[in-house]
């Protein structure tokens, strides 16, 4: 069963945004997988979650990070 959470800890490629709601199937609060779906919430840029070890980071979908904000 997926959960999707609002987080704060970790900001936006895109407009460095800390707004960002994740989609997890195994993560918490606490804790994310690669491929996890985010999603900024001030942009709207998309995307996924990208780990090493224990850092993570929303790695937003190429095509939107090379946008121009407006």
């Amino acid at each position: 069963m997926s959960i999707t959470m609002r987080l704060s800890w970790f900001n936006c490629a895109k407009c460095d945004s800390n707004k960002i709601e994740v989609t997890t199937e195994q993560g918490n609060d606490e804790w994310l997988y690669d491929g996890d779906k985010a999603q900024c919430l001030d942009c709207g840029a998309t995307g996924e979650i990208e780990t090493d070890g224990g850092i993570a980071w929303f790695e937003v979908d190429k095509e939107q990070n090379n946008a121009q904000l407006h």
